[in-house]
């Protein structure tokens, strides 16, 4: 339900303020797909069966597989968070700055020096 804002002196306008929640929803479903990426990389890198089962298409191998996981993970939590934020009225710079602190985690995560050492060490090699 939309919040409507005070009337400003001299202006005959009313502006509504919408909930920001919907926008924090999908802030978050973008985080949620790409460390979903990055922790099936991280997988498939460790487990030669579980990279060859995800293989939907051989000309890319398990890349394919990949982003079915990263789309499905971004659009259910997209529909999820989305449902449970829409109507809470959040922080945007707070929840936007721990978003970018995420992306960057994220992101360091997909890079394959350090995606490699992790998956690595997990595999104890």
């Amino acid at each position: 339900m939309a919040t409507v804002s005070k009337v400003f002196k001299d202006d005959t306008t009313v502006r509504a303020k919408l909930p920001t929640g919907a926008a924090v929803a999908a802030l978050l479903a973008a985080l949620v797909g790409l460390l979903t990426l990055a922790v099936v990389n991280i997988y498939s890198d460790m487990s030669a069966s579980f990279s060859k089962s995800i293989t939907l298409n051989a000309g890319i191998g398990p890349y394919s597989g990949k982003e079915v996981f990263w789309l499905s993970a971004w659009f259910v939590s997209w529909v999820a968070l989305h449902f449970a934020l829409r109507r809470k009225d959040l922080n945007l710079h707070k929840w936007f700055g721990a978003w970018l602190v995420g992306m960057a985690v994220a992101t360091l995560l997909m890079y394959p020096p350090v995606f490699e050492f992790i998956a690595d060490t997990l595999k104890g090699g």
